[in-house]
């Protein structure tokens, strides 16, 4: 069974990218922004984002604000039936997210996407916490979070937000067929597609875990 403790240790010790000057990758000098807690076995639901910010706040650091955190608590109001404030509330609640590239890319001192490169070096780490995890539902939150897993898992799908979000997937994770789906960024600006990530949301806790054929 791959372990979540080892898997973050890798991670932290990764410079593969740097050693490969991949395009806007910028390796932390010190240790790596990586969740404080293990996630709770099973994890009811994963979110998938895309990378750590360059400069700026950072979802599991709550000395400071952060609008990914913000959208996501916001948005589970509705389907939780209750508000979550906290990241160890988050966490208790077995839910958990992780970047799907581990180290922030930066143009011109300002947060850029990943480079294609910087998502396939980072795609055996992303899929170790994954297994880890052993999660019952995926959410991708956004473009780039939702290709990097439809790379993993050989998914042919659409590439636009409006056109995968509503659809799921199922994928082999282990012995496990777990439901994956895309939705919006939580952390887009005013919220743009919030009320359809609440309903994504929604959407795919209603599914029952490992129901395939539902």
């Amino acid at each position: 069974m791959i372990n979540w403790a080892y898997t973050q240790q890798k991670i932290q010790a990764c410079r593969h990218c740097e050693e490969k000057r991949v395009r806007d990758l910028r390796v932390p000098p010190d240790e790596k922004r990586t969740p404080p807690w293990e996630p709770v076995q099973q994890v009811r639901l994963y979110f998938v984002s895309v990378a750590p910010p360059w400069g700026g706040a950072y979802f599991w650091d709550e000395t400071a604000r952060d609008t990914v955190r913000e959208g996501l608590f916001r948005a589970f109001r509705t389907p939780l039936g209750t508000q979550v404030t906290t990241c160890r509330q988050f966490r208790d609640l077995r839910l958990f997210l992780t970047p799907a590239v581990k180290c922030p890319s930066a143009r011109a001192n300002k947060d850029h996407a990943p480079s294609r490169s910087a998502v396939k070096n980072c795609a055996g780490f992303l899929l170790a916490e994954l297994t880890a995890a052993m999660p019952e539902r995926i959410l991708a939150l956004g473009a780039v979070a939702f290709r990097t897993l439809c790379d993993l898992f050989h998914i042919d799908a659409p590439r636009q937000v409006a056109e995968f979000r509503g659809h799921v997937w199922w994928v082999q994770l282990g012995k496990t067929e777990v439901a994956l789906a895309g939705t919006y960024f939580s952390g887009n600006n005013r919220h743009r597609g919030f009320d359809k990530l609440v309903e994504d949301i929604e959407r795919l806790l209603e599914i029952e875990p490992g129901t395939a054929d539902a």
